[in-house]
């Protein structure tokens, strides 16, 4: 019974990480980018060359140039010229 407790919670938590949203930002500076998800807004800034995941759920996200956007979860971004591209 432990070792499938251990299987289940191994397997939710890549679960988690698959379905996430990655960013990576390319441009030589620091981009700052607002995430509300779950009704928590918080700043996530990603320094050149950074990539990250987040938003595993769901969110809205406000991009470097100001325009709101709702994420799945699942979509790739790239930050470029200050501009972000959902590829």
């Amino acid at each position: 019974m432990r070792m499938s407790l251990v299987a289940v919670v191994s397997l939710i938590a890549m679960n988690d990480s698959v379905f996430a949203t990655s960013v990576v930002n390319k441009d030589t500076e620091v981009r700052i980018l607002i995430v509300t998800e779950r009704g928590d807004k918080v700043q996530l800034a990603l320094h050149a060359g950074e990539t990250v995941e987040f938003c595993v759920n769901g969110c809205f996200v406000n991009w470097p140039n100001g325009d709101l956007e709702a994420l799945t979860g699942s979509e790739t971004i790239e930050i470029s010229g200050g501009v972000a591209r959902i590829k």
